[in-house]
């Protein structure tokens, strides 16, 4: 597969106290942004049922998939949108980050259900797969965040191993999302590798490793931030974040500051942008 451009961006759910930053006001704002840097695959994060449409909507020439946390299929959700000239999805689905994945549940404390949405898509002329995964963790609880990366590597690798991996080999992957926490934290820590609370011989070391796109990028572009207050940047709160599988090169990563024509940000996160060559 030729290089592609992923783009990952809390988009902030629809909260009617946002007063002058409500959706309505900045819905368009965000579409033009995603058209703008044209990416091949948008992961988004917190859009409800009605900022789906809206988003959907605005990027006509993207194919979305996934669903909403809640047991109805409503609730905040994880899509993962792929542009339909260049990619075709393969398969598709939502589980949920708990004891019980394959149902909607909440578990380890969070404050909410939290899901992670994944897409194997391929090149339409025939190209080999990749595996995208996106994902939201929970805010609030620090046990949640630490056992949804350990569920994320055990899933991941499953995944990747499944049946479109040629020769044994597993299938190539990006991992984006807003983890709620930043490089070095002990979720990171474990979605790359170095679980903290690990033992020597942990049968989760066969796991697929992760690198930091932000680390191995040969060209990194923005700030060392990703949230803000729709006015300015908070810094030190890198908590966007992309992480790929060895062998897919990172040449470009990038954290992206466009503002609106009212001279505010889009969202309360600003977007990361990798471009990768699986």
């Amino acid at each position: 597969m030729t290089g592609i451009r992923v783009l990952s961006y809390n988009v902030r759910y629809a909260n009617r106290g946002d007063h002058h930053d409500a959706w309505h006001d900045r819905r368009d704002a965000v579409g033009r942004l995603v058209r703008f840097h044209r990416p091949d695959v948008a992961a988004f994060q917190e859009p409800l049922p009605e900022q789906r449409r809206d988003l959907r909507e605005r990027l006509p020439g993207y194919e979305f998939v996934g669903r909403g946390r809640n047991a109805g299929g409503g609730g905040e959700g994880c899509p993962i949108a792929v542009r339909d000239d260049r990619l075709e999805i393969a398969a598709a689905d939502t589980f949920w980050l708990s004891e019980t994945p394959t149902e909607p549940s909440t578990d380890w404390d969070a404050a909410h259900p939290r899901i992670a949405t994944w897409a194997r898509v391929r090149g339409r002329e025939g190209d080999a797969e990749l595996l995208v995964v996106n994902t939201h963790f929970d805010h609030v609880s620090a046990r949640a965040r630490r056992e949804s990366a350990r569920l994320l590597r055990e899933r991941l690798s499953a995944l990747a191993a499944g049946e479109s991996a040629t020769a044994g080999e597993p299938l190539p992957v990006v991992f984006v999302g807003d983890l709620n926490c930043t490089p070095g934290s002990a979720p990171h820590r474990i979605l790359l590798g170095d679980d903290p609370d690990g033992e020597v011989g942990d049968e989760r070391a066969e796991t697929v490793a992760l690198r930091d796109a932000a680390a191995v990028a040969d060209l990194r572009h923005g700030p060392e931030t990703s949230l803000t207050d729709f006015s300015r940047l908070i810094d030190g709160r890198r908590i966007d974040h992309a992480l790929i599988s060895p062998g897919v090169d990172v040449e470009a990563f990038a954290t992206l500051t466009d503002r609106d024509d009212r001279g505010r940000y889009p969202s309360d996160h600003l977007p990361i942008l990798a471009r990768v060559v699986p």
